[in-house]
């Protein structure tokens, strides 16, 4: 049989910018060159240029006009509210907002300026095209063919528990996923990574850029919140990607046949054999009738084929090694298949039991006529309206830049973009209940039990299968009689009192859930608590830094089956303590040796935390500082006296602080005499502490001046010359048993 890519047709009239990306308004939000201003209503009718001729030529007026234009029947109505005294005034964009804004509430006549800054659209991620994706976040309001509700409801997962694991590898069987999208990079796994072409006239590692393989891969998994392109279901958040893409080609360039073999079954069993959990088929047979088609369904299902094989080994062995143990997220894959656009009951390889067919729905809750049907559809998605002209009611995502029209992105409708959004959410759910003892049964049934049904108009048309909503299948529980055994235990011995600068991790054990698989949760009092859960243990990271010291709680919550509150506290927090005082220290300028201190000899802190350290030079001209840690270092690049001030903080920025003196003087001699030349006081300063006896006589040997007292190194003796007269005098020095003379210039 031949094969059929299932994408609808593209838009021609895709605005070419898209809404701004929801990112917070900085301050240079503002619009350049534009001021709204509030005119004194006697002077609302005649405001013009020529009330701003007295501003700043460097203001560079250019117009001024009124905001709410004459509204004609509602006119008086609009007067009365004050509206017509409302003018834009438009300015020279190089001119500062500050500035403007001053000068034009300088104007006689101006009440108010106001300066206008830019909007942004808000949507979860800061994609610069999320608006125009209706499928992840549809709140009614965008028209009457856009009913509230009618999406993926993946908002609650991203924000509760997961949006997408880089474990988790969903193959893309379809025409190549182009590698070089700006939205996709590092999602799709390379050739050298498993990504492949199995056409019989290509390379293996040549992977041609197709438009539908890439617009399915970018639902599934364009990067979130990088502030470009396009949002996803499982794209993970901060830019930094989720789940990955497998891209395995089975179309060729500008050919929906296909290729002529058995690639789509080779394609299978390669992804199963090289990671992939989920595999996303969003295509099929081709049919010249209905007819055709449910005797097609017929053959598939009662005869064997190569690709009903190869299915049946993705859903047995993926995730596992060649030995049948579990090496991936999950145990065994899931197989999903669009349901086709024909309209019809009927549909193969989709209507295949083991497979999950997709149906879609439409923004305004309704199965478009395009979309197969029957009991066999086991769930329905996003996929597009039947409209031909509103494409925005169709799936906006990413398609290969050397597309005509507005690439590289565009909207696409079908089955096939419905089922990448059932996939999508397959791919979250193995993101966060993925693990040992995961099997594809599991995701399968919490893909289907979690789906709404009642939800969709299928308008007369059957199905076998709700909207997909992936909130409901993190809220699933498989089996609820089994929950009664559920217990939650942990080995962590502590008092639960931690110190104010103190972290600690708890693990608590969750036994009993193999089975219902109930999403774990933390509710906690404390914002110092971060948790992280999965099925079997919750993890609590307490970081008491990010709390004030008080008795907060925690529980651990396996859905409405068990829970367990823990009680602790953060301690108050001291300071950091003074054990004894820096002396005054001397370094030797004479040399290139180092003075250092280890200052955690003098400070200490109560609540055994290792204080940081600041210090400050006050002459920083003195002396090359080093702190490392506790150590603090000098080495000399001057001569003379200077303080430093050493402060002791902890974590919490309570501090002591003290300080000393640093002297830089030649160590190698015994006594220093400075200045010299003087002016007015002349300073004698022994190298160690000792009864020092200063005489200053004239050049005609008669004494001039003579002072004793105990002198060291920080009190030198003093002598005030300022009254002698301008000559050569003699200094003798008598200290520590030793007598020095020394030639004095006095200026």
């Amino acid at each position: 049989m031949i094969l059929l890519a299932l994408a609808g047709c593209t838009v021609q009239d895709l605005p070419q910018e898209g809404p701004a990306a929801p990112s917070p308004v900085p301050q240079t939000g503002i619009i350049p060159g534009q001021a709204v201003v509030l005119v004194r209503d006697d002077q609302a009718d005649s405001f013009g240029l020529a009330d701003l001729a007295g501003l700043p030529e460097e203001l560079g007026i250019r117009s001024a006009e009124r905001v709410f234009a004459d509204a004609g029947p509602f006119e008086a109505r609009h007067r009365a509210a004050g509206l017509h005294r409302w003018y834009r005034i438009s300015f020279d964009r190089r001119v500062g907002a500050t500035k403007a804004q001053a000068d034009l509430a300088g104007v006689d006549g101006i009440e108010a300026v106001e300066i206008p800054r830019r909007k942004v659209r808000h949507s979860y991620f800061n994609d610069k095209y999320a608006y125009y994706q209706w499928h992840l976040q549809n709140d009614g309001t965008r028209g009457q063919n856009y009913q509230r509700g009618i999406d993926v409801n993946v908002e609650p997962v991203w924000r509760n528990f997961t949006t997408g694991s880089r474990e988790v590898v969903v193959a893309v069987i379809d025409g190549g996923v182009d590698l070089a999208h700006e939205d996709l990079g590092g999602v799709v796994l390379t050739p050298r990574e498993g990504t492949r072409n199995f056409l019989p006239d290509y390379e293996p590692d040549q992977i041609p850029a197709d438009e539908h393989g890439t617009h399915v891969a970018g639902i599934i998994g364009a990067v979130n919140d990088n502030g470009i392109g396009v949002s996803s279901i499982a794209g993970g958040s901060g830019g930094k990607g989720g789940v990955r893409v497998m891209s395995c080609v089975i179309f060729g360039e500008d050919d929906d046949s296909g290729g002529s073999g058995d690639e789509d079954a080779e394609a299978l069993v390669w992804a199963a054999d090289h990671g992939a959990v989920i595999a996303n088929n969003s295509w099929g047979y081709l049919f010249d009738s209905e007819a055709e088609a449910e005797q097609g369904a017929r053959i598939f299902r009662e005869q064997p084929s190569a690709l009903k094989s190869a299915i049946d080994y993705f859903i047995d062995y993926a995730g596992t090694d060649e030995s049948g143990h579990q090496t991936g997220p999950m145990r065994g894959g899931l197989v999903l298949f669009a349901s086709g656009n024909s309209g019809w009951a009927h549909d193969a390889p989709s209507e295949y039991e083991r497979v999950v067919a997709v149906g879609a729905f439409g923004p305004d809750g309704k199965m478009p006529r395009y979309s197969n049907y029957g009991p066999w559809v086991d769930i329905l998605a996003p996929g597009g309206s039947d409209s031909d002209e509103e494409y925005e009611e169709w799936i906006f995502s990413c398609v290969p830049d050397n597309m005509p029209g507005y690439a590289p992105y565009d909207f696409f409708s079908g089955t096939s973009m419905a089922c990448p959004n059932a996939a999508g959410v397959a791919a979250l759910i193995v993101s966060h209940f993925g693990g040992p003892g995961f099997t594809n049964a599991d995701l399968k049934e919490r893909l289907l039990g979690g789906a709404r049904t009642g939800v969709i108009d299928q308008q007369g048309r059957p199905s076998g299968g709700g909207k997909v909503d992936a909130a409901g299948s993190f809220d699933y529980v498989p089996d609820p009689g089994d929950t009664g055994d559920i217990t939650i235990t942990t080995d962590y011995t502590g008092d639960y009192r931690f110190k104010s600068h103190e972290q600690a991790t708890l693990t608590y054990k969750i036994q009993g859930n193999e089975r219902s698989k109930i999403p774990v949760t933390v509710e906690t009092t404390c914002p110092a608590v971060t948790a992280s859960c999965n099925l079997a243990q919750a993890q609590l990271y307490i970081d008491a830094l990010r709390a004030d010291p008080g008795i907060y709680t925690a529980t651990v919550r396996v859905g409405d089956a068990a829970h367990r509150q823990v009680s602790f506290t953060i301690l108050e927090n001291h300071a950091p303590q003074l054990v004894g005082r820096i002396g005054d220290q001397i370094l030797n300028a004479a040399s290139s040796s180092l003075l250092t201190l280890d200052l955690n000899d003098y400070f200490t802190d109560p609540d055994g935390e290792v204080p940081g350290y600041e210090v400050v030079l006050a002459d920083e001209e003195l002396a090359a500082m080093r702190l490392s840690g506790s150590t603090l270092s000098f080495t000399p690049q001057g001569y003379g006296l200077s303080e430093v001030r050493v402060t002791a903080r902890d974590a919490r920025r309570a501090s002591v602080t003290t300080s000393f003196r640093l002297l830089a003087r030649n160590a190698y001699q015994d006594l220093d005499v400075y200045p010299n030349p003087v002016s007015d006081y002349l300073y004698v300063r022994p190298g160690k502490e000792a009864h020092t006896s200063a005489t200053l006589y004239s050049r005609s040997g008669a004494l001039v001046l003579s002072t004793s007292a105990n002198a060291g190194p920080f009190r030198p003796l003093q002598l005030d010359v300022t009254a002698l007269p301008a000559g050569t005098y003699t200094l003798q020095v008598v200290y520590d048993g030793q007598q020095e003379a020394k030639t004095i210039v006095k200026l």
